[in-house]
């Protein structure tokens, strides 16, 4: 992570390495926003590629449905942590969250009315929201 310090949440008893899985897992919030419409796209054709393929025994819309369930757990699970840890700037909170930018941007930018510490501190439970549903405090 370069140019980015880690955010210290020894207080939580979230380590490093803990702090950045979830960190990167909140940075896919918008590709699985992505790949979950993509999935329920009623008109899905198959892509052409010209390489040679099989298709094995199995159950594709089964496949597809699994992982939506899967896409689906996991951006409710970084909604509810967003919403639990700052309900009143929902949408500027989670934005913040999931596109990992600064409480200086989201200011200057956005117009974000809490302050820097106010910000700072619903970062830091945030994080331990999402690390308390994911199992891993």
């Amino acid at each position: 992570m370069p140019n980015k310090r880690d955010l210290r949440l020894d207080k939580y008893n979230i380590g490093t390495w803990a702090y950045r899985e979830l960190n990167n897992f909140c940075k896919q919030y918008k590709s699985k926003k992505r790949r979950l419409k993509e999935l329920e796209s009623p008109y899905k054709s198959p892509q052409i590629t010209g390489m040679p393929s099989g298709s094995g025994p199995g159950d594709p819309t089964g496949r597809n449905a699994e992982k939506a369930a899967i896409l689906s757990n996991d951006i409710a699970m970084i909604e509810k942590a967003a919403k639990m840890a700052s309900h009143s700037e929902y949408d500027l909170f989670l934005l913040a969250m999931t596109e990992d930018v600064t409480w200086n941007y989201m200011r200057l930018l956005k117009n974000i009315r809490m302050n820097e510490k106010d910000f700072n501190d619903r970062r830091r439970r945030f994080y331990y929201l999402l690390a308390d549903m994911k199992g891993i405090v």
